[in-house]
C-alpha cells in the first residue's frame, strides 16, 4: 500500500506495467478505482498505469467533504505527478474521473502529455436526453425507484442501489457481466457520503466553454448505448478539443472495457502507436 502526502490529505496509488505514465482516475464519486482491475491491466504491456483513489475515497485520505471538488480532484492528480517526479503525465479518466480529467488538462496544460476519455462529458445539462435514454432501456420498477430516490447514507444501502442499477449500464447485462459486476461491488470500498455531495457539485460542472483550450492528443471512447454519458456528449467534445478522435463502440454501455474488451484495447493501443 503506497500512500502519498498531496494538498493536506493522502492519496493512495499503485503502479502496473512501464513505459509513458498515466494517470487513471475513477468514477463514481462515492466508489475507488478497483473496478479498473484487472480490466485495464492489459494495458500496462503498452504504457505504466498509475491506479489511485481521489481524496475522500478508497484508500486515500479523508479530508472534510467540503474540500472535494473536480477542480481539487484535478490539482490533487497534479500534486501526485509532481510527488512521482514526472514533468508530464497522460491522464485516462473514465465516467466522474473524466470529469476530474477534463479539468486537470483546463487547469495544468503544461503538465498532461496525452488524454484519454472513457463515457464521460463535459458538463451535465442534458437532462432531456438522459430521461429518453432512460425510457428507451424500459427499467424494472425497482430500477426507477433507485433513479428516483437519493443516494442511500449506508455503505451497505449504496452497495444495493449500485447493484440494483447496473443492468442500465450495460447493453448486455449478461450472466457473466453481473458475475463480474457482483465480484467488483464486494471488493469496492464505497464512500455514499461523497456520492451525494455530487450532486452539489454537478449543478455547477460545466466545462464545455473551455474545451477548446485543451491542445494535447486526446483519444474519446464511448459506448454507442451508454444512456448517462452518451454518444452526444462524446461528440461534443470532439467538436471543440483540439487534435480530438473519437470511437464509438456498437453494443455497448457504460464500461467498454468490460463489455467489449476486445475492441477496446485494439483501438487504444492503435492511438497509443501513433502518439507515443
Amino acid at each position: 500500500m503506497t500512500l502519498t502526502n498531496v494538498n493536506d490529505t493522502e492519496l493512495f496509488y499503485e503502479k502496473i506495467g512501464s513505459g509513458t505514465p498515466f494517470l487513471v482516475m475513477h468514477g463514481g464519486l462515492g466508489v475507488d478505482h478497483s473496478y479498473f482491475r484487472p480490466a485495464l491491466d492489459p494495458l500496462g504491456d503498452d504504457i505504466e498505469l498509475i491506479f489511485y483513489d481521489h481524496r475522500g475515497h478508497g484508500r486515500s485520505g479523508r479530508p472534510s467533504i467540503d474540500t472535494i471538488s473536480f477542480e481539487k480532484l484535478a490539482d490533487d492528480a497534479d500534486a501526485l505527478r509532481n510527488n512521482l517526479s514526472q514533468k508530464k503525465i497522460g491522464i485516462i479518466g473514465h465516467s466522474a474521473g473524466g470529469w476530474v480529467a477534463l479539468n486537470y488538462a483546463i487547469r495544468h496544460p503544461d503538465n498532461i502529455s496525452h488524454l484519454i476519455l472513457i463515457d464521460t462529458s463535459p458538463a451535465m445539462d442534458y437532462p432531456d436526453e438522459l430521461m429518453k435514454n432512460i425510457e428507451r432501456k424500459n427499467p424494472d420498477p425497482t430500477i426507477v425507484e433507485v433513479l428516483n430516490a437519493p443516494v442511500s447514507s449506508t455503505v451497505e444501502g449504496f452497495r444495493e442501489q449500485f447493484r440494483i442499477m447496473q443492468p442500465v449500464y450495460f447493453y448486455d447485462f449478461n450472466t457473466k457481466i453481473q458475475k463480474m459486476m457482483n465480484n467488483t461491488l464486494e471488493k469496492m470500498i464505497l464512500t455514499p457520503e461523497v456520492s451525494i455531495h455530487q450532486d452539489t457539485l454537478l449543478e455547477k460542472y460545466d466545462v464545455s466553454s473551455r474545451l477548446k483550450e485543451i491542445n494535447v492528443p486526446t483519444l474519446i471512447l464511448v459506448g454507442e448505448d451508454d444512456f448517462i454519458c452518451p454518444p452526444s456528449q462524446a461528440h461534443r467534445m470532439n467538436k471543440s478539443i483540439q487534435n480530438s478522435e473519437i470511437y464509438v463502440f456498437e453494443k455497448c454501455g457504460h464500461y467498454p472495457f468490460w463489455e467489449v474488451p476486445d475492441d477496446f484495447f485494439k483501438v487504444i493501443r492503435g492511438w497509443l502507436k501513433l502518439q507515443i
